[in-house]
């Protein structure tokens, strides 16, 4: 059985991202842990010298374990899938913090969060929690956009740089997620100078057939130019990056207007983490 975290703070976005979650993974046996994280600063010290102890437990604990039960009862309702079974958590730590605690202690494979999906500034593109999460999270992580309604992934984008290793165990956390055999797999490797791509073909030729993926070489481009240019070019319904600690937004955002890559938060991004 798998382990999900599903993070929620009762916004249309979350719960987008976790109905999308829900159906993407409807045939799969899984034990997913619904989380969320209270802001501590949200309560100053005259609130707690004011408060009576019943009304600061029911704002501070029972609202939101409430709310929390009501979520997924409403869920359990809705989707009657018995593969599927629910466990409610409440954390108030630092919120990467609280996230990487509830990730240790429950064994959990995936996190889940929505995003805002609107251009800016990269935390306006994602979300200063979602940045958070990528950044200090090494947990898979899945990012659905505020919008985005659910539908079967039907081609996935991969792009890779020269340092982005694409072994059994990453291709396989993909192809859980998605079905292998009715999507389609795109691989963009980007590099300065030309090399040998058979690693690469060996293993997708291993792990999906070879009419479920393209692959491609590009060399001497700027990663963001190739992103961008493919991203408005092709439907594309699904990404997946693998994550350098430090060279995730630079990969992505260096040297080019930020606006242009409006499109990168409009799917779901699929984290991996090096």
């Amino acid at each position: 059985m798998q382990n999900i975290l599903l993070l929620t703070d009762f916004s249309e976005s979350s719960k987008n991202a976790i109905n999308y979650t829900l159906q993407l993974l409807q045939s799969k046996t899984i034990q997913f842990h619904l989380v969320y994280v209270h802001k501590a600063s949200a309560f100053t010290s005259a609130d707690l010298m004011t408060t009576g102890n019943a009304n600061l437990y029911a704002s501070i604990v029972k609202s939101p374990k409430e709310d929390l039960e009501d979520l997924a009862a409403a869920l359990h309702l809705k989707y009657k899938n018995d593969r599927h079974t629910f466990l409610t958590h409440i954390d108030y730590d630092v919120f990467t913090d609280a996230v990487n605690q509830i990730i240790t202690q429950n064994a959990i494979d995936l996190v889940v969060m929505g995003t805002n999906g609107v251009t800016g500034a990269d935390e306006v593109v994602f979300g200063s929690h979602t940045l958070h999460v990528i950044r200090n999270v090494s947990c898979p992580t899945l990012i659905i956009p505020k919008h985005f309604k659910f539908s079967k992934p039907e081609t996935v984008l991969i792009p890779l740089d020269e340092k982005d290793v694409l072994n059994e165990k990453r291709l396989q956390q993909v192809v859980n997620l998605v079905d292998k055999h009715t999507s389609k797999y795109v691989i963009l490797r980007i590099t300065e100078t030309a090399t040998s791509d058979q690693e690469d073909l060996k293993l997708l030729n291993k792990l999906l057939q070879s009419n479920n993926f393209i692959y491609h070489q590009v060399v001497s481009v700027p990663m963001h130019h190739v992103v961008d240019t493919y991203l408005q070019t092709n439907p594309i319904d699904f990404e997946v990056f693998i994550i350098q600690k430090t060279s995730f937004l630079e990969r992505l955002f260096k040297g080019s207007p930020i606006t242009k890559h409006s499109k990168i938060a409009s799917v779901p991004l699929f984290v991996l983490h090096d």
